[in-house]
This record gives structure tokens, C-alpha cells and sequence, in this order.
């Protein structure tokens, strides 16, 4: 799951003489896209990266930083819109692979002469080892929902093996071998789980390596957990994607409010995550226009919902409870906290921006709430456990969400987390919640990341679960495996019908809205390009005037 901060608190500001020195280098950094030299300061407010280890990342921010450090078998273009999303042969790659096989053979061709930052040349056996170190359950990765249709990957994770039989190289070819036809392979290969690795810089440790050599056009020159990542140019890439600014600094756990501050004098170039703050974006966007030169915005392959546990003895462990629940959560509202450019409500799981799938069906009420109708499905609703974030924003959200329910007759207890600590503590099974607040950004393109990920109970472990409803009905996961076989429209056509079916029989989630994201640069920032595929900004691009 690519993990947006949605309930991200704000924490304390860096060190006074940290801060002054970056100040320092700030004032001296005045690139321009033709020289493509330059410190690029970037702050990340209330939040660090998840991990810069390409095997454990699961964060948009971490994978915005990998977007520019991994050369991948495939990826997306530096590009903005549609073009951004189309799939393209990695730069690694002399092309796509040959397909054979009947669908169940992917063989990859492996350019010769890239190298690592540190001048290691990139070797076909690098990829493999990825997907080796992926897979072993020392890792912990969170990759392994995905790639369970590999030939012998399942024997890996449960210890009857040390490699993943079905991939082999022979020279400078990649064979990746399917116990079955999987027509999203190509958009999972393009995550960054897949990078290419040098063994011996990235030992299995399920902590992750900090810092390892990338070969694309940067990597990771330095970082301190919970302060700051240093990304510097790959002085041995000679690819053609844009590197325009010679060093790119994190400052991480930065405080909300004075972050904006910053990035609106220029201290700051841009807080990646996004502009948070629902009070702010109406004034920029009429001060700066939309899509101009200062304030951006975005639509995203995204879902906030309301994760709704079914485990049985939770308050909501029947399907008819749950749809009471969606009756009676008031989206308007909720979406209104969000503030101008917020989303757009929707009742079904996949997202509106998603090409194949969506079809707007509007199953449960989108203008208001409807208590009456909750209650009339749950008239005996008892004690209910409510999860959520710790800032401002969440708590209004979280109000909104407790008055409704009470409206049913529930007695609501909140609990509340800071940053990424709610995804931990929900995805443990057996998690003391009723009602959680998530969100899920998607990692590929494609409506199997939706319901493959996220709705399928036969992934449910004992820890590191996405799948916060713990939905484990087997009618489902059967239609889940018949829309995953196929391609094309009829994939398409396949996914949309069971949102429509999901969403109304089993109802895991309240669904809330699809997100959008909103950005703000610093008067002196230029280059700004947003990639769909990643859901963030293009680092590659931006440079100070």
C-alpha cells in the first residue's frame, strides 16, 4: 500500500543550528534548469520516510524517492497526465519482455554498461536478487501479496527454499516464470519493491538498510531516522531522465504550521506530502491561480474510507450492520473538513481517476447522512471502538464520524495515533478497533491493487496487514481470482461489477471519498511536474530559479 499520511501529526522542529545551516545553504543555492546544479530543500512535516530500503517502502514519500534512485524492469515517464501513467521499458531493459508460454513466461533483456552510484555495473542477477530478498521471510517485505503467482516464490516464504525457483537468469536474461497468467505483472514489476540491488550492499535485515547505491539518477547519500535524507546525483548515470538539481535534502518531523510558512517565504522549496491544511488552499488558489505557477492540484488514484472490522464479535461482524454504517455516516461533512479541492465523495472502493473499473454507482447516500436507516439495520448497536489520527483535522473528522454513529445508538470510544503508528497497530489481526480511518493510494494502476491487496482474505496474517475490514469471504476471493485472469476491457468490466457487488454485500468499508492532491511551492521553485503513476511530484524536475 502506498501510505499517505492522512492523519499525520505535527511534531517538533528541528534544531536550531540544524535549521540555520540549511538556511545558509538555501540562500547560496540559485540554479537553473540549464547549469542542473544546486541544493533542492525539501521539508516533510510531521513525518519521516517509512524506510529507504527498496524491499520494506510502502510510503508515497519513500516511493517518490525511489521513483528517482531504482532502475526498475519497467516503469512510468517523467511526465505529466495520462502520459505519465503508460508503462515504458525501464532504462536498465533493451525493451519490454518477451511474453511466451501461454502468459507465464516474462524474459527481460538486460542493457549492458548501467552502473550504481557507487560504479558497480548493474548485472541481470541483481533483479533476481531483489525478487530473492522480497521473498525471504527475514525480510518481512510487504511486497509478497503480489507476487504469489511465481513459481516457487510460496516455497521461499515458508522456509522450504532458499530462492524462488520460478526466476532464473542466464547471461545478461531475467526469466520470471507464473504458476498462472497474471495480466498486471508488468504494472507490479514497475514498483519499487523491484529495484535492482547489489548483494553485497543489501544484506536481508527486516529493519532495512538507510543508504545503499542507486543506479538511476540519484541515490541515497546519507540519512538519520527521523531528521533528514540526503539524496545526491549518480555521477556514473548516463540515462536521459532529468536530475536538475545537484543534491536534494529531507528535512523530516519539520512542524506543520511553520512548514508552510517556510515553503511560502522560500526557506522551504515544497513539503512533498502535500498541503494539508484545509484552511489554506481556497486563499492560494485565489491568489495564485490553479495549475500556475504556485499552487497545484491534482486528482489521485485514491480511496479514504472507513475500514469496518468483521471479525466476528467486533460490533459490525455482519454485512447488514455494515451497510447501517454507511447509511448513517454523514460523507459531506467529512469531505468538507478537507476543505477547497478536498476530493470528491463516492460510495464504492475503486476511484473515480481509475481507467478500468469505475463506474460512479452510488450505492449508499452521498448528499447526507441517513441515522434512521443505520439504525434500522443495527437496532442494537453496542460499544464501538473508533481509531484515528491526532491532529486538528482528524479530530474534526473524528467528531463527525462519532456523532453519526451515536446518532444509531453506538457508544463511541476514540483512540487516536501519530503518523504511520495507526497502520501498525491495525494491521496486527486480532487489533482492539471496531471503525478505522484509512486511506489507500494506489500503488499501480490497476483495480486488482484495490481488491487483491486489500479485500482478499487469504492474505490475512498474524501481522502487517492491509487488509483492515479483515474480509475473508470466500465468494469474494473467488471473484477476485476470475477478474485477475483476464485483460482488457473485460478485466475492466469484470472489476467494475464487483465493486458495485462488494461494496453492497459485503460493505467492508465506508467508503468517504476519492482524494486529491493539493501542493504549494516556494516563490523561487520551477519545474514542477506531478506523476500520476507515483502520486507525488517529479524530484527530477524541480530546480531553484
Amino acid at each position: 500500500m502506498r501510505k499517505r499520511l492522512w492523519l499525520t501529526a505535527p511534531l517538533s522542529l528541528i534544531a536550531v543550528s540544524a535549521l540555520a545551516a540549511l538556511l545558509a545553504v538555501t540562500a547560496s543555492a540559485k540554479p537553473n534548469a540549464a547549469n542542473a546544479s544546486g541544493v533542492l530543500n525539501l521539508a516533510s512535516a510531521g513525518a519521516d520516510v517509512d524506510f529507504s530500503d527498496p524491499a520494506l517502502a510502502y510510503g508515497v514519500l519513500s516511493w517518490e524517492i525511489e521513483y528517482e534512485t531504482c532502475q526498475m524492469l519497467v516503469t512510468y515517464p517523467d511526465k505529466a497526465g495520462t502520459a505519465g501513467s503508460q508503462l515504458q521499458p525501464g532504462e536498465a531493459t533493451t525493451g519490454f519482455p518477451v511474453v511466451s508460454n501461454g502468459g507465464k513466461t516474462y524474459t527481460f533483456t538486460i542493457k549492458p554498461g548501467i552502473k550504481y552510484s557507487d560504479g558497480a555495473t548493474l548485472k541481470a542477477s541483481d533483479f533476481a536478487y531483489a525478487i530473492n530478498r522480497d521473498a525471504n521471510p527475514a525480510m518481512q517485505s510487504p511486497v509478497i501479496p503480489f507476487i504469489t503467482d511465481i513459481v516457487g516464490l510460496n516455497d521461499v516464504v515458508n522456509k522450504k527454499a532458499k530462492t524462488v525457483s520460478g526466476v532464473k537468469t542466464q547471461g545478461n536474461k531475467l526469466i520470471i516464470n507464473l504458476t498462472q497468467p497474471d495480466g498486471g505483472l508488468l504494472n507490479k514489476l514497475a514498483m519499487p519493491f523491484f529495484c535492482a540491488v547489489e548483494p553485497s550492499k543489501t544484506p536481508a535485515n527486516p529493519q532495512g538498510v538507510t543508504t545503499l547505491p542507486g543506479a538511476g539518477p540519484y541515490y541515497i547519500a546519507s540519512r538519520t531516522i527521523g531528521k533528514q535524507l540526503v539524496m545526491k546525483k549518480n555521477p556514473h548515470y548516463k540515462g536521459s531522465r532529468p536530475a536538475r538539481s545537484s543534491t536534494i535534502v529531507f528535512t523530516m518531523n519539520t512542524n506543520q504550521q511553520q512548514t508552510y510558512l517556510q515553503v511560502s517565504n522560500g526557506t522551504y522549496a515544497a513539503d512533498p506530502n502535500g498541503l494539508d491544511d484545509p484552511t489554506a488552499a481556497a486563499g492560494l488558489a485565489q491568489k495564485y491561480g490553479i495549475n500556475k505557477s504556485r499552487f497545484f492540484y491534482n486528482t489521485l488514484l485514491e480511496t479514504d474510507y472507513l475500514a469496518l472490522n468483521s471479525t466476528p464479535g467486533r460490533a459490525f461482524d455482519t454485512a447488514t450492520k455494515r451497510r447501517g454504517v454507511n447509511y448513517a455516516i454523514d460523507r459531506p461533512a467529512l469531505l468538507r473538513a478537507r476543505g477547497f479541492l478536498g476530493g470528491q465523495r463516492t460510495t464504492t472502493i475503486l476511484p473515480k481517476a481509475m481507467s478500468g473499473g469505475y463506474w460512479g454507482a452510488k450505492i449508499f447516500p452521498t448528499k447526507g447522512a441517513d441515522p434512521a436507516k443505520g439504525k434500522s439495520l443495527d437496532p442494537t448497536c453496542g460499544n464501538v471502538n473508533l481509531w484515528g489520527g491526532n491532529t486538528t483535522f482528524a479530530q474534526t473528522q473524528e467528531g463527525i464520524v462519532r456523532y453519526n454513529l451515536e446518532q444509531m445508538g453506538c457508544k463511541v470510544t476514540v483512540k487516536q495515533f501519530g503518523g504511520f503508528a495507526i497502520y501498525t497497530a491495525a494491521g496486527t489481526k486480532g487489533a482492539d478497533f471496531d471503525v478505522m480511518f484509512s486511506g489507500w493510494n494506489a500503488d499501480y494502476p490497476d483495480p486488482y491493487d484495490f481488491f487483491g491487496i486489500l479485500l482478499d482474505g487469504r492474505n490475512i496474517h498474524a501481522a502487517n496487514n492491509n487488509n483492515y475490514s479483515y474480509t475473508n469471504d470466500a465468494t469474494l476471493n473467488k471473484k477476485i481470482d476470475v477478474a485477475n485472469a483476464l485483460t482488457g476491457s473485460a478485466r475492466a468490466k469484470a472489476f467494475g461489477q464487483l465493486d458495485i457487488w462488494t461494496s453492497t454485500k459485503v460493505a467492508p468499508w465506508v467508503a468517504i471519498d476519492n482524494r486529491a492532491a493539493r501542493q504549494f511551492l516556494g516563490p523561487n521553485v520551477a519545474g514542477y511536474v506531478f506523476q500520476p503513476a507515483f502520486a507525488s511530484m517529479d524530484l527530477g524536475t524541480l530546480y531553484l530559479k
